[in-house]
């Protein structure tokens, strides 16, 4: 791949990376209101983590120049951020019995 198109792909994971950003921050926020039950609150606070973590690792992905392991981990990072998304909307839709 030329160095054009990596670092087009680089910009646009930074820039969706920032829209992630803001809605999951804005979503932790909705969240962690104290009108909300005690387990949506905890699922709210691992997202904010969660986040944050991200976040870490992709900044030490750009200064390390992608390392192997921390790679590895913003991918592992990735799927535990989906996994307490989806614990989110089993909390907040159960399935009804019919």
């Amino acid at each position: 791949m030329g160095n054009d198109a990596r670092v087009t792909i680089h910009v646009m994971h930074r820039l969706g990376a920032l829209v992630v950003l803001l809605y999951l921050g804005w979503l932790v926020w909705r969240l962690l209101a104290p009108s909300r039950s005690r387990n949506v609150r905890m699922i709210g606070l691992a997202i904010a983590v969660l986040l944050c973590v991200q976040l870490g690792l992709g900044i030490a992905n750009v200064l390390m120049r992608l390392p192997l392991p921390v790679a590895v981990a913003h991918n592992g990072g990735a799927a535990l951020l989906l996994l307490a998304l989806v614990t989110l909307n089993h909390l907040l839709w159960p399935k009804t019995a019919s």
